[in-house]
């Protein structure tokens, strides 16, 4: 007695699920396409997009955020979405090394300490920029000890009034 009820029971079932599978609103439409859309649109394209470890990945010029991470403000600031990775920042220019700088120093190759040549205005100013500072070691190419002594008789140049304090000093045949 109950087997013909289950049997017509489940025909119904049948019957609506059918039923609900053919019929769709046009919202249901909408939903359904907007979705596959963004199925298609979140789809990797590029080997990076597979890296889990990546908080964003390139497309192009813009970055777009990947699913299931951590999203941080910053994330959203323009500078991040627009702009490339920071460039490395450039090695410091020290100076030669020990061996090419006892070499190229002149100083060293005629024995002579720059502390004995603080009077001199024409040596004294030849290592000083035309704003006055004392050029680095990576223009001059002295040894370090040199590079150090040479500061001190400018800066005791410039005290004495041998060469100016705020440029260089202007020679007769400049």
């Amino acid at each position: 007695m109950l087997s013909p009820f289950r049997a017509f029971s489940q025909h119904c079932l049948r019957s609506r699920a059918c039923f609900h599978r053919s019929f769709h609103s046009p919202l249901q439409n909408d939903q359904k396409q907007l979705s596959t859309i963004l199925d298609e649109l979140s789809a990797p394209s590029a080997p990076t997009a597979s890296n889990p470890n990546a908080p964003w990945v390139q497309q192009g010029v813009r970055r777009r955020f990947d699913h299931k991470l951590f999203i941080r403000p910053h994330y959203f600031s323009h500078d991040h979405r627009f702009k490339g990775p920071p460039p490395f920042s450039k090695r410091p220019l020290i100076g030669p090394g020990k061996k090419k700088a006892k070499q190229q120093d002149v100083f060293y190759r005629l024995g002579v300490d720059p502390l004995q040549e603080a009077s001199n205005d024409v040596l004294m100013s030849s290592f000083v920029t035309e704003m006055g500072k004392i050029k680095h070691r990576a223009e001059t190419g002295l040894t370090t000890k040199t590079q150090r002594r040479l500061g001190k008789a400018i800066r005791r140049a410039k005290m004495m009034g041998v060469i100016p304090v705020l440029s260089s000093a202007r020679l007769p045949w400049n």
